[in-house]
């Protein structure tokens, strides 16, 4: 069976070359072309397909913004985000979210083919320049957590587990799964994290516990 891809990219040049790209390969299939993030969200959702592409840079909605709501409207499709530039709060978010793909517009064909195979089959497609990021964060998983960064914002227990989950890209429900509680609990709970820590979006929960050691 083909597997079924919603592309997105906002420059149509590199939309045209990307659909022409994809449409040689005979177990590929695209069942949607978007040139903005909300079009792709909307496409996404209601054609649930096995990988959604997304260009990180895009109107309406950015391809992170899109890949988080995903996240929660539609967990099974696999996210492939692509960028031109190797910038470190792109690829944190990107973790963050627990996307399953990232990669350089710059990547040559095949291994874009691959990479899109391969998140399609469930497994992880990122780019060499993840790596480090990647390491980083699993130091400071099984390292010491910054006690004074979790005092400053008045962290419990219950807190530092639900941000643990966070970084690790998991959803409400698998969170919910995973602690044993329910999906409005969970809610609760990164509601009041954002509140603690001053910010807006459980991405910027992610990248805020990898940069200052909270898991």
């Amino acid at each position: 069976m083909a597997k079924r891809i919603v592309l997105a990219e906002d420059h149509p040049l590199i939309l045209s070359s990307l659909s022409n790209l994809l449409v040689a390969e005979p177990d590929i299939e695209i069942v949607a072309s978007c040139s903005d993030g909300i079009k792709a969200l909307e496409a996404a959702t209601a054609l649930r397909p096995d990988v959604a592409v997304l260009d990180v840079r895009m109107p309406g909605l950015t391809g992170l913004e899109v890949a988080e709501r995903l996240k929660e409207a539609a967990p099974e499709v696999g996210v492939l985000l692509m960028t031109t530039f190797e910038e470190r709060s792109t690829i944190l978010s990107a973790l963050g979210i627990g996307v399953r793909g990232f990669a350089l517009k710059d990547i040559e064909p095949a291994a874009f083919i691959a990479a899109i195979r391969g998140v399609a089959a469930g497994l992880i497609a990122y780019h060499a320049c993840v790596a480090p990021y990647l390491a980083a964060a699993e130091g400071q998983r099984e390292g010491d957590i910054d006690e004074e960064a979790v005092e400053r914002y008045g962290l419990t227990a219950s807190d530092l587990r639900i941000v643990g989950y966070i970084v690790k890209g998991m959803s409400n429900k698998e969170i919910a799964d995973a602690d044993r509680c329910s999906e409005g609990t969970v809610k609760n709970r990164v509601s009041s994290i954002l509140s603690k820590t001053g910010l807006q979006a459980r991405t910027q929960i992610a990248v805020r516990a990898i940069k200052e050691g909270l898991v």
